[in-house]
């Protein structure tokens, strides 16, 4: 399984089959899983960095991490309604 879909489907445990569904149907889908695990784990990286930016750099990885989530969110439930009509 796709490192980006594992990472959404450990942030969405009440939604797996929805992104399993729209992860195997969905290269843009899948596109946006791998930008949020990437995001986390840069996250992860400042969280514990030294650097001078750290803090500045922390928020901008938490600000990225809310939109992707938001824009998961969204696309998972058009995935829901397309297949519901």
């Amino acid at each position: 399984m796709d490192e980006g879909v594992t990472a959404v489907r450990r942030q969405f445990p009440a939604r797996i089959k929805a992104i399993d569904d729209l992860s195997a149907r969905s290269e843009d889908f899948r596109e946006i899983c791998r930008d949020f695990a990437d995001a986390q784990s840069a996250l992860q990286k400042w969280n514990v960095s030294t650097d001078p930016k750290r803090d500045e750099r922390v928020v901008e990885y938490q600000e990225l991490i809310a939109e992707l989530s938001k824009e998961i969110e969204g696309a998972l439930d058009a995935s829901v309604s397309r297949t519901a009509r």
